[in-house]
């Protein structure tokens, strides 16, 4: 894109479109790094990752949103990912990751009466989908005050000194809110085949050649 521009025409293929925003934007739904695991946490220092919980308000207009993390490489059509997503009715859609549970970044207890502790294990059992690839109404997402629910957990991580709630960044928050809501929005995750998010390649490279296929 040409200095100056933040739109550029890829011929048949669409418009690329840069947005701007103001870093203040995701100022209240980013925990501080130094109380996360007690060391600077890298995915807290980028608050791009950040932006997209508030792409409500930085793109309008715009109703579905298919949300890709840079490194994603596409081998399909998304539109009919668009087309599964909105026939669920769904506020937000993940792919499956068969095998891996929000424990793995919540410790044991949970640390200043955050909530209780069978309501706290029944977290650590719900599945912990991977943000790199998402779809999301944007519409239900802001009707659902989604972001507010998460800046309610990062007050709440702010203002507790026994310990660490959650190590992680935007992911967590963003699933933590979606489960931890009182107005039901786990009901509003809409899950598709491992397929549409295929996590690891490039670093991991224990897959067997079925699981590729």
């Amino acid at each position: 894109i040409a200095a100056g521009c933040r739109s550029a025409r890829l011929g048949a293929r669409g418009v690329l479109q840069l947005h701007a925003f103001d870093a203040d934007v995701v100022a209240d739904s980013r925990p501080d790094p130094d109380i996360v695991n007690g060391t600077t946490e890298w995915r807290l220092d980028n608050v791009e990752n950040f932006a997209r919980l508030h792409m409500h308000t930085l793109i309008p207009n715009v109703k579905v949103v298919i949300y890709l993390d840079a490194d994603t490489i596409v081998n399909a059509d998304l539109t009919v990912l668009r087309d599964e997503f909105a026939a669920s009715g769904s506020t937000i859609g993940f792919a499956q990751l068969p095998g891996v549970f929000m424990g793995r970044a919540l410790s044991g207890s949970p640390a200043c009466n955050f909530t209780t502790p069978e309501r706290w294990e029944e977290l650590r059992k719900l599945p912990e989908y991977n943000a790199g690839a998402f779809v999301i109404d944007l519409e239900r997402w802001a009707r659902h005050h989604v972001v507010e629910h998460i800046e309610d957990l990062v007050r709440k991580q702010r203002a507790c000194h026994e310990g660490e709630l959650f190590a992680g960044g935007s992911q967590l928050l963003l699933l933590m809110a979606l489960y931890m809501a009182k107005d039901g929005l786990a009901q509003e995750i809409a899950e598709f085949k491992r397929c549409w998010n295929f996590v690891g390649l490039g670093y991991k490279t224990n897959f067997g050649n079925c699981t590729l296929e």
